[in-house]
């Protein structure tokens, strides 16, 4: 049985002249880091100083001030998904103008949960930055431990992340 022999030959690898030829080794565009890692390469490793040059006080009023809004649109909704309920028609009642008016009602039912589950999210937010108040890390970027803008701050008083490793953390 023949096996089989390269179809290259040695001389291949020689140049003209019958010296060897020496490759030049092929630089590779680096890789880009996914948000994860980039995220990672941003962590400080030491402790997280407080802001001396924050009016805590001042934001602290702030997140109060939201969470009690926010605690006031959550219980509106509560009382007007109760409404929704009991204008719930009985099964068995009424014709197709019953159906209409119990998918509507369902149908706002369901937004108001959903927004109620975006108002706990966000009340879970504010409490979060009240916490980092008491720790004495508000106004600190949970991922890079760096400063967060006065500004950004005054805009979003729970932001826990600078802008630009929210933007990463968004990839």
């Amino acid at each position: 049985m023949p096996t089989k022999t390269s179809t290259k030959s040695a001389s291949s690898n020689l140049s003209k002249g019958g010296k060897p030829v020496t490759r030049k080794p092929v630089e590779k565009p680096a890789r880009s880091k996914t948000a994860s890692a980039k995220a990672n390469d941003a962590k400080t490793t030491g402790p997280l100083q407080a802001r001396q040059d924050l009016d805590i006080e001042y934001f602290k009023g702030l997140l109060l001030t939201e969470r009690a809004r926010l605690e006031e649109e959550r219980e509106q909704i509560r009382s007007s998904a109760l409404d929704v309920d009991g204008a719930l028609p009985d099964e068995g009642e009424g014709g197709e103008e019953d159906t209409a008016d119990l998918a509507s009602s369902m149908m706002d039912k369901e937004m108001n949960l959903s927004v109620e589950d975006e108002i706990e999210d966000l009340l879970a937010t504010v409490d979060r930055a009240l916490q980092k108040i008491e720790e004495g890390t508000y106004g600190i970027c949970d991922i890079s431990g760096e400063k967060i803008p006065q500004s950004r701050l005054e805009i979003i008083p729970w932001a826990a992340l600078t802008v630009e490793c929210q933007a990463l953390s968004e990839e």
